[in-house]
């Protein structure tokens, strides 16, 4: 009872401390971001075996990164050799058990766990007042407005920080929102029925979940009681459909950018110009090839820091999203710097041979369900036929593995669906060298034209 009294206790600071926080003041964010950083560098250097090594390895002490340039000089961590070697990020100040684990969505077709400290959890929870701010405005309430919530459940991270808060806390204080949470594995109409029953004023989904039901409504053999905001990430929602959803039926559309890796990256506001990045919490390079900085307007990747997370550090860690500055400061005001969406990986839609369509995330999260699974895609051979290559971890028992898969498209579409599981050495790549992890039938070539290379 204590406890769950002291967590409450410093969740309503860290609430009061998000709400005072001037964001139009880039002198104060930068000291900020800069306080977060130095502390978490001395944190990296004392505990987590891969910093201890690196660092000593290049000469570096805690001392040599005092600022957000200063992370060029350690090495750009890959998501490889995170899912490889995990424990090698974990600190070793944090017991586990403290801890939420995170599982990423495997849209880059390479899942992952990350664990977040009980303290980052928290703080996750007051940062959402940064982004809340806009949507408030368009729903016409801070607290006690009804949300609708449409992930897939082994994808449900948002379920599962405020599991943890709930669990650890006496109460959430100015947090409070009615929720309902909905999955998208379930068929549109399911979920569009249920919604409609809730009358939420915000509705979060990934964004092309939200174009997947605007498609099914706009056919007009589904009812949708309209929500006030729509907020979606993960994915993108085309701006023609984004475009429909404010113009033709009123509904305000905002995005938000984060990941397993880094909760809160960034949010759009009512100018809607790009995501104001939480410099402060998560600093951002955008780099080329080589690791060198890209100007305003050049594309490049994204790189990121967790100032906020204890358990699993991440510094300098290689997101896999492309994406380029802003140069323009943002009409809004605020000092956040601005970057724009994203080009992130966009898998197909898939309709089955009886007609029904099926979000890509509903064939991923059969996957992601198997730890042994270092790499998957799922190409989609025939209506109701579909093609599994997997990259196995060494130990994995393949036979079973393989069975496991078959069996999990039987669960989930029926005995009309099947799926050959094959275990290659490397996923195919399309024209632009890029690896899609759903590829439908439109999209799909000849299996007979491109063979797996097996193990």
């Amino acid at each position: 009872m204590l406890k769950r009294l002291g967590w409450s206790v410093y969740l309503a600071q860290q609430v009061a401390a998000a709400r005072r926080m001037d964001l139009r003041d880039a002198n104060a964010l930068r000291q900020r971001q800069e306080r977060n950083l130095q502390r978490i560098v001395r944190h990296a250097y004392s505990t987590v075996p891969f910093y201890a090594e690196t660092m000593q390895r290049r000469g570096l002490t805690p001392a040599a990164i005092q600022t957000a340039d200063d992370l060029a000089k350690l090495p750009i961590v890959e998501k490889s050799f995170l899912q490889k070697d995990p424990e090698y990020f974990l600190s070793r100040a944090v017991r586990r058990d403290h801890c939420l684990a995170l599982r990423s969505s495997g849209s880059s077709g390479t899942p992952k766990a990350i664990w977040h400290d009980a303290a980052a959890i928290f703080q996750n929870a007051a940062h959402g007042e940064r982004d809340r701010a806009a949507i408030a405005k368009k729903i016409g309430r801070w607290t006690g407005y009804r949300e609708t919530v449409i992930v897939a459940p082994i994808d449900a991270s948002q379920l599962a920080v405020q599991s943890f808060v709930r669990a650890n806390a006496l109460f959430f204080g100015p947090l409070r929102v009615q929720r309902q949470y909905l999955y998208l594995s379930d068929p549109p109409e399911k979920n569009l029925r249920a919604m409609n029953e809730f009358q939420p004023d915000l509705l979060y989904s990934y964004g092309s979940y939200v174009e997947m039901l605007y498609r099914r409504f706009s056919r007009g053999d589904l009812a949708w009681r309209f929500p006030k905001a729509i907020l979606f990430s993960s994915d993108r929602l085309s701006p023609s459909i984004r475009s429909l959803l404010t113009k033709e039926l009123g509904i305000s559309v905002f995005s938000v950018y984060g990941a397993v890796e880094a909760l809160k990256i960034g949010f759009e506001c009512d100018e809607q110009k790009g995501y104001h990045l939480n410099s402060d919490l998560y600093p951002i390079r955008v780099v080329d090839e080589d690791g060198m900085p890209r100007r305003a307007g050049e594309a490049g990747q994204v790189i990121v820091s967790n100032l906020v997370n204890r358990a699993t550090v991440l510094l300098n860690y290689r997101l896999g999203d492309l994406a380029n500055w802003i140069g323009a400061p943002c009409p809004c005001g605020l000092a956040l710097p601005l970057l724009s969406p994203p080009i992130g990986r966009i898998d197909d839609v898939i309709e089955l041979g009886n007609g029904s369509v099926v979000h890509p995330m509903a064939l991923r999260e059969i996957c992601l369900q198997h730890s042994h699974i270092l790499q998957y895609q799922i190409r989609q051979v025939a209506a109701s036929r579909f093609l599994v290559s997997l990259i196995a971890a060494r130990e994995a028992d393949l036979p079973s593995l393989e069975s496991a898969i078959r069996a999990g498209f039987e669960r989930r579409f029926g005995d009309g669906v099947t799926a050959e599981v094959r275990c290659v050495q490397e996923l195919d790549r399309n024209p632009s060298g890029k690896t899609p992890t759903v590829i439908s039938l439109q999209k799909s070539v000849n299996p007979e034209e491109r063979e797996p290379r097996r193990t």
